[in-house]
């Protein structure tokens, strides 16, 4: 197992380890509310299993964290869940025991640790999170840099190789008969060119797509995150409170499962390959509506689709799932301000090629001023604070690596359509 992979499981457990501490703290939390309601001493002991779970997640990640600022957010978040533990925790019971459930029950309403529960431990795993991600782009920095020695080196090897297709020619032009023959060689050998040139390009190409992939990929399951918080500190009722954390656990649980992909999208760059795979639409499709669960709220938009005509595809899954993310993103994002917003995506086929459709009735693009750029980085057209023009890029870039291509049809004031050709 070489470095590359051997962080990718170290990070992958990591991961794990922090869920399952937010999950661990819930239940503790839930327990010691049993205690205090129900004065049974099997509550008890099952709190000492929970908060044996804890400490063992903790010290796992005492060993496995080697950065220093990791490491810092790790002693934090011990500390809020001993404090919490050692404070809120023994008090609830030890009262419960000595003066009975009504001081208890009172004790425990004025000092509810809810949102130690929904936003301080969240926060702290996150961060450390947050710390595994910036190390990761460390990590493509350095493979850009390995990929740049690789281009100095196929370029000394071009090079050579044309250094040798030159004496060639100079030797066998001596003999006039054999002119056709070193007229072939050397159309050949510019084949041969041409395709490591092409290939050097490719290789050199995928860091920085890489790259680009990540930042932008993670930036709206984030954002989303960051709206959904706002909502449950504003919510008033139980209901919606219930309604909004169930909302924020799945796009974490997405986020994780994104950050995964992308790791694996990363060891797939290193081995010089793009790996495929059968996926379902509609299960691409529902996880890009649940990572913009808040942003739909917020704007009321509706998202449709139709997937009568194709099914699955085999394709590169985080390619799939950027190119979905990223067009919804710019639906929402680009909205009219005097309707409701619609998206529908719909899947062709058309030929030998499976595409994906995606309409809206938003602001529309003016095609005749911004069509030649309208794919280009960091383009944006809209004035939109979020606008970075790396989507659009990406989604063009991404597709032409799978031999496939983007195209739109808008009308200012009513809406755009992209279709997408994926192959």
């Amino acid at each position: 197992m070489n470095a590359t992979q051997d962080a990718i499981s170290r990070t992958n457990r990591v991961f794990y380890e922090l869920e399952q501490i937010n999950s661990d703290y819930k239940e503790l939390s839930i327990t010691v509310r049993s205690y205090v309601i129900t004065g049974d001493s099997m509550d008890l002991r099952h709190r000492d299993t929970i908060k044996s779970r804890i400490e063992a997640s903790t010290d796992f990640l005492e060993t496995t964290l080697l950065d220093s600022l990791s490491l810092a957010y790790l002693d934090a978040l011990t500390e809020a869940l001993n404090t919490r533990n050692e404070t809120f925790g023994e008090e609830v019971i030890k009262l419960r025991k000595e003066r009975g459930f009504r001081e208890a029950q009172a004790f425990y309403s004025e000092n509810d640790d809810q949102e130690l529960i929904v936003r301080n431990i969240p926060n702290l795993t996150q961060n450390i999170k947050g710390r595994l991600a910036v190390l990761l782009d460390e990590r493509v920095k350095l493979s850009e840099l390995n990929a740049k020695k690789t281009v100095y080196v196929i370029v000394l090897g071009t090079l050579i190789s044309l250094g040798l297709v030159f004496f060639v020619i100079f030797i066998f032009i001596q003999d006039q008969k054999k002119i056709s023959l070193h007229l072939n060689e050397i159309e050949q050998k510019k084949a041969e060119l041409q395709v490591l040139t092409n290939q050097l390009q490719s290789h050199n190409a995928r860091p920085l797509n890489f790259s680009h992939l990540t930042s932008h990929n993670l930036r709206s399951p984030v954002n989303n995150l960051n709206s959904l918080l706002h909502l449950y500190k504003e919510s008033q009722e139980p209901s919606e409170k219930s309604l909004f954390f169930g909302h924020i656990e799945t796009v974490t649980r997405h986020l994780a499962e994104t950050l995964n992909e992308l790791m694996e999208a990363l060891k797939i760059q290193e081995e010089n390959a793009i790996d495929r795979e059968w996926l379902d639409f509609e299960e691409i499709f529902q996880k890009t509506i649940e990572t913009f669960s808040a942003d739909i709220l917020m704007s009321g938009a509706l998202v449709t689709r139709d997937y009568a005509k194709v099914k699955k595809v085999e394709y590169n899954r985080s390619y799939l799932e950027s190119i979905m993310l990223n067009l919804l993103s710019n639906a929402i994002k680009y909205k009219a301000h005097d309707r409701v917003p619609q998206v529908h995506f719909e899947t062709f086929i058309s030929g030998g090629s499976i595409g994906l459709t995606v309409r809206d009735n938003g602001q529309g693009i003016d095609l005749e001023k911004y069509g030649e750029k309208l794919f280009g980085l960091n383009n944006t057209f809209h004035g939109h604070a979020e606008g970075k023009g790396v989507g659009l890029y990406l989604i063009k870039t991404q597709l032409a690596s799978q031999g496939g291509s983007i195209s739109t049809k808008s009308v200012v004031g009513e809406g755009s359509e992209f279709k997408v050709v994926l192959f």
